[in-house]
């Protein structure tokens, strides 16, 4: 069966975006990668677009087989993707005492977009993952 997550934009506002993405356990053996896609983002009230967004809040639960199998969210770059998070297991975490987890936006080859990778996928996997952004626009 091909790579085919659940996804799910529950809110695209002026300042935040929640996004959640989730595999079931039937899927079977596929990777693949899911992008978030800044410029495609609500704009602004001033009518810009969106150019990036940090990682405010994550909860997730992924049951893997493999360590190998654990999700991975990465800044997008063209030159080489930076990784934010590896996960595994179940948890909650909370970055917004300090401003969010921010794209470095580093180099001429990022684009603000961020990555959810699944780099190999066994079956009986699940992956159940929410995101809490929050979102920039260009001056």
């Amino acid at each position: 069966m091909a790579y085919g997550p659940t996804i799910n934009t529950q809110f695209d506002g002026q300042r935040k975006l929640i996004y959640v993405f989730n595999i079931d356990g039937g899927m079977d053996g596929s990777a693949g990668t899911t992008t978030i896609d800044v410029s495609a983002l609500a704009k602004s009230q001033r009518n810009q677009a969106c150019n990036r967004i940090s990682l405010n809040k994550i909860w997730f639960d992924i049951n893997i087989t493999a360590v190998a199998d654990a999700a991975k969210l990465t800044w997008e770059n063209s030159g080489g993707d930076e990784t934010i998070l590896s996960l595994n297991g179940y948890d909650s975490w909370d970055f917004s005492n300090i401003g969010g987890l921010v794209n470095p936006n580093t180099g001429g080859n990022a684009n603000g977009d961020v990555n959810i990778e699944i780099p190999a996928h066994s079956a009986g996997d699940t992956y159940s993952i929410v995101t809490e952004w929050l979102k920039y626009y260009e001056f």
